[in-house]
């Protein structure tokens, strides 16, 4: 037997009003993140873009349920998704990934909304021809929406493809990848040295701010960052509707602990580590966006991150890796991390000194050597290394660690 429409019809208006909440659209996103995951294990490690899908998914959620149970639907692609779609062709992405990305988040909400209906209807009769009902317009909607997002993202594709700006990504982008070879022909199509040390930096504004009015302002504050550090104005790509991406070019290596804070509410700084020449590019980009991803795990996100102050937690929360270690070990352990047998020698003396907490006596016993030729060593490498093992010691004794665990084909091989 049948079920009556107009039942269906209530029973979905009723659902609709329930699930417009904060909390249940929190956890429809959950399901959609989940999803995601399976899909692009990836997924995470671009905040931003994150952001953007989370952004959109709850927009598409929260226009469904205004709309599912009423007679007629009213299909309007929320600005959010168009936002989104903008930001996938600005990045460079096929228009694959965008489908591809509506197909497994509606898979994820399809799971979610099965689990749902078990639980809150007992009829299986009214719970099939609610289950049908609510596919045939969730698809009306997203079919719809799709029609409109295409067209946005074919759109920005075109805009950007007509001018300087695609040139200048298609190089940044292939100095992302390792591609971009003549750093001359490189630094002229960007105007940006290349050659000098490079900062990288990672800007984001909250989504109270216009997508028109955010590029503005952060285009403006990556120019006042890189004039807080002497430095002329920086290389700049635009990441999102509501994220910028930056470079400042030096002839010596920056101090960024310096760096204020952000003074324009709402506005965030992630800022990586001064590196030379293009692979100091990619690899203080590679921080910056380390730097951003912790900064917004966050439930306060704070409006300055550099990645110095959170390399550590990066390297245990996912952004680690042997490349990683392997810059550990350079920036901190450097000037002792020869081959040579004293190198070796007083890499072992501060590991098992730093180990012992600092304890001489303990430390020259286990390496069986005499309690001065340990203090010797200990003055050695602090000679070499600039300054006292205190004041850097978690980082150095980590990188002695990592020397010790993945031996020595970490050893920078200029040494």
């Amino acid at each position: 037997m049948s079920v009556d429409r107009t039942i269906v019809q209530s029973w979905l208006a009723d659902f609709a009003e329930r699930m417009r909440g904060q909390d249940e659209t929190e956890r429809v996103l959950l399901s959609v993140d989940r999803a995601m995951v399976e899909e692009f294990p990836q997924f995470f490690g671009d905040a931003e873009l994150h952001g953007e899908v989370r952004t959109s998914a709850r927009a598409h959620w929260l226009g469904l349920m205004s709309t599912i149970g009423r007679t007629t639907l009213d299909i309007r692609p929320p600005l959010e998704a168009v936002d989104g779609a903008r930001t996938v062709a600005k990045r460079g992405y096929e228009l694959n990934v965008l489908l591809k990305t509506y197909r497994v988040g509606q898979r994820g909400l399809w799971r979610h909304v099965n689990v749902l209906l078990a639980e809150q209807i007992r009829d299986p009769e009214l719970r099939g021809a609610v289950l049908v009902t609510f596919w045939e317009r969730c698809s009306r909607w997203l079919d719809n929406c799709l029609d409109s997002l295409i067209l946005s993202y074919f759109e920005e594709r075109e805009r950007r493809a007509a001018g300087i700006e695609a040139r200048r990504t298609a190089t940044v982008q292939a100095l992302l990848r390792g591609e971009a070879t003549d750093e001359d022909l490189v630094s002229h199509r960007l105007g940006h040295n290349i050659d000098q040390f490079q900062t990288a930096l990672s800007l984001w504004a909250e989504r109270s701010y216009p997508a028109s009015t955010a590029t503005r302002v952060l285009a403006r504050l990556a120019t006042d960052t890189a004039a807080a550090l002497g430095a002329p104005a920086p290389l700049t790509l635009i990441s999102g509707s509501h994220g910028l991406w930056a470079w400042i070019a030096t002839e010596q290596p920056c101090e960024v602990g310096a760096l204020p804070a952000p003074p324009v509410p709402g506005t965030h700084l992630a800022v990586g580590t001064p590196w030379p020449g293009p692979e100091g590019f990619r690899r203080s980009h590679r921080e910056a966006l380390a730097a951003q991803r912790i900064a917004t795990s966050h439930t306060t996100v704070a409006a300055l991150t550099t990645y110095r102050d959170v390399d550590l937690v990066s390297m245990l929360t996912g952004d680690g890796s042997i490349d990683g270690a392997r810059v550990l070990i350079e920036r901190e352990i450097g000037a002792i991390a020869g081959r040579s047998d004293n190198a070796s020698r007083l890499r072992d003396t501060v590991r098992e000194y730093l180990a012992n907490g600092g304890n001489v006596a303990v430390t020259a016993e286990q390496l069986g050597v005499h309690t001065n030729t340990v203090r010797y060593r200990i003055q050695q490498a602090e000679h070499r290394l600039g300054h006292s093992l205190e004041a850097r010691r978690l980082h150095v004794e980590l990188a002695l660690r990592c020397l010790a665990a993945y031996g020595d084909q970490l050893l920078p091989p200029s040494i």
